[in-house]
Order: structure tokens, then sequence, then C-alpha cells
């Protein structure tokens, strides 16, 4: 079989195509860079809408460049198209990794690299349950997927839903979710003293994908006294329907037991995570989870709806329970007997919840990114496709 990677030798081997710049994201390009990789990254945007913040290298950490000086969600597609394309053009990559099919961005490098007779990594963390799916759009999917050459994902359900789309599952490997390990696993967190009831803590957008609708509803059914609670629920967030959220929790008679805390940058996050007791993420719609690692990494046992892309892979009997998201009387059940646990029963099943989550560190998923790539560039696997 002959090499389909380019014959020449360009200064940048690798360039990873990436909708914007994201913590978690960031934390794995420097560990590349640790790895020795050579690549370089293309944001088709500076930022994005629905985040607070905007990390970037600050010491050259690794090369990357800006098709868009704003949020990546306002950038006209035939500029990005055109961004990428010539950016491509300029550096001659022999692998170009694209994270997803969705946008523009991606189709333009896929492309790219089919008439460049370039290697393409798929990073994919979809799932087949996310939504409902139809043949006739899967069909685009299918050819995506089929003329990538391997494919890294997050975890098990991903790996499920790329196989579906026709990629070989031997060329399917389980990267795993980058969490900011070195962060929450610090002990520099000052111990504050938790109140006589406990905390059940969410973090994230209040958005309708998230069913924090529901898990109020669920929240009402927990059987304490609201004068002398077992349990309260903690909001950590924003999002369009932070009003509405406030408004039925007081249409639930269950205002003084919900506290909206807001939104919080990263640093500070690891002190709003120590402060609970267990930690609750509903959604409907969740390709992952990522502030479900976090939570573990700082001791909490949680509460996964089966929709969380990481349901199957970090909750076990020792470290939380999963539960349908459609299925309110069963989160109120696990609600209740979180309410009536001794605290030290939650602090066991925190540890070793914080031990799995451990597992997910930039350097571990840095490795396997790394060492697949190298192997296709000197062509140690078979290729997708041959010439």
């Amino acid at each position: 079989m002959r090499n389909r990677l380019n014959g020449h030798a360009p200064a940048t081997p690798v360039v990873i195509i990436h909708n914007h710049p994201i913590h978690y994201k960031h934390l794995l390009f420097e560990a590349l860079t640790k790895q020795g990789l050579d690549f370089e990254v293309f944001f088709t945007g500076a930022s994005s809408g629905q985040r607070i913040e905007r990390p970037l290298p600050s010491n050259g950490e690794y090369r990357y460049r800006f098709g868009w000086d704003g949020p990546y969600e306002d950038a006209p597609a035939i500029h990005t198209a055109r961004f990428v394309w010539r950016s491509l053009s300029e550096l001659r990559p022999r692998v170009v990794i694209v994270a997803g099919y969705y946008d523009v961005a991606a189709w333009a490098a896929w492309l790219w690299a089919q008439r460049h007779k370039a290697g393409v990594i798929l990073w994919a963390e979809s799932n087949e349950f996310d939504h409902r799916r139809r043949a006739w759009r899967e069909l685009p999917k299918k050819l995506f997927v089929g003329r990538c050459d391997l494919a890294h994902v997050y975890g098990t359900s991903n790996r499920n839903y790329i196989r579906r789309l026709g990629m070989p599952v031997d060329r399917i490997f389980i990267k795993r979710a980058v969490a900011d390990t070195d962060r929450f696993l610090r002990e520099d967190t000052p111990a504050t003293s938790k109140p006589g009831h406990k905390v059940l803590l969410y973090v994230g957008r209040f958005s309708s994908e998230k069913n924090l609708a529901g898990l109020l509803r669920a929240f009402r059914g927990v059987q304490q006294d609201p004068e002398n609670p077992r349990v309260v629920l903690n909001l950590v967030g924003y999002g369009p329907l932070g009003d509405e959220l406030r408004e039925l929790a007081k249409a639930l008679g269950i205002s003084p037991l919900v506290r909206f805390r807001g939104k919080f940058p990263q640093a500070e996050l690891p002190a709003i995570y120590r402060s609970a007791d267990a930690f609750v993420l509903p959604s409907l719609v969740e390709p992952w989870g990522l502030v479900v690692n976090e939570a573990m990494l700082s001791g909490l046992p949680v509460l996964v709806s089966t929709q969380c892309g990481c349901a199957a892979d970090l909750v076990r009997p020792e470290t939380g329970w999963t539960f349908s998201p459609w299925d309110e009387p069963s989160l109120t059940g696990l609600l209740q007997r979180i309410s009536e646990m001794p605290r030290e029963a939650l602090v066991e099943m925190g540890r070793q919840a914080r031990s799995v989550s451990a597992e997910y560190s930039p350097e571990h998923s840095a490795v396997i990114v790394a060492e697949t790539v190298r192997d296709l560039l000197e062509c140690r696997m078979p290729l997708a496709r041959a010439n």
C-alpha cells in the first residue's frame, strides 16, 4: 500500500482545526507540545458567545492563529472556509485533525485533505442518543467519517456512535476527556466547615437542554422540613432561563431551599465544588459533561443523567448514580436517599470518584493523541483509503 500522505516535508506536519479557545483544550495543546508534537491550531474564532473566559497561551506554548477576531458563531461561513483553505495551503500539513463534522471549517479542512492527500483524524464527541437520528441526515456524516483515517473520542458512547457511522473499531481511540486535574486535585483550597444540611450542586448553563426545570420538580418531592432542611440545592451558572427557573422555584414553594449562586471563573470553581456534598447533572442532551469530571476530582459523588456521554465511563456504584432525565420520581428517590445518607458515606464515595476522574489528565490524553498521530505520519497503521 502506497503512502497516501504528502511527500513534502512542511514546517508544520500537523494542523488542528478548532472552533475557539477553551480552557480544557488549551491544557491538551500544552501537553501535546510537551510530547514533542509539531502542530499549529487554527481557531475559527477568537471566542464564543457562550463562554465567559478566553484562555490563550501566554508564553508561546503552542502556535495558533485566528480566522475571526470575535465569537466564532458570528464568522461568515465563506470567510471561515477561505481562512481554513488558505491557511492549510500555506502550511501543507501531512495530518489534519478536525474537531467534529458539523460546521464549514470541518468540511473545508476535510475537502482540503482529500485533495492534497493528507491524513485526517476526527475528534468526535457526539453520541447516538444526543438527538433523534434520521437516516438522510446521517448520510453526510457517514461520508465524512468514512474518509477519515482514524478517530479520537472521549469515551464508550462516543466510540459506539462513530463505529455506527462506519469507522472500524480498531481505528477509534478513546483519548478521554481532558479535565484540569492539577487545579482540582490541589489541596490549597481553604477548608471550611459544612452546615448541618447537605448541599447538592449543579454547575453549568441555565438552558433548556440542561433540564433544570425537571431537577427543580424532582427536588420538590424530597421529604424534609423547610425550616430545618436535610439538603439544599445550589445552582451555579448563567443562561437564558435564569429568571424562568427562579420563578419556577417560587411557584414550587422551594425558593428557600434553592440558591442561585451566579457564575464564577474557572479559578474559583474548586472551592465551589468542595463546599458541596454531591453533584447533579440532569441534562437531556450532553455529549460528555466535563463538570462531572470536575466534581469528581473535587471529591463529590455524582448523580448523572443517562443522556450524558460520561455516564457510561465515570459513574459506577462506588462513585454515584445514573437516572433517566424523563423519570422525575426516580430522581426524587435518589435525592431523598442522598438527603438521608450519612455524610461520611458520601465522603467515601467522593474519594472513589476522585480516583476515577484523576485518570482524565491532559498528559494522559496527549500521550494517546501524539502516539496515534505519529503512527499515521509514519504509516504504521492501515489507512482508511488507498490510492
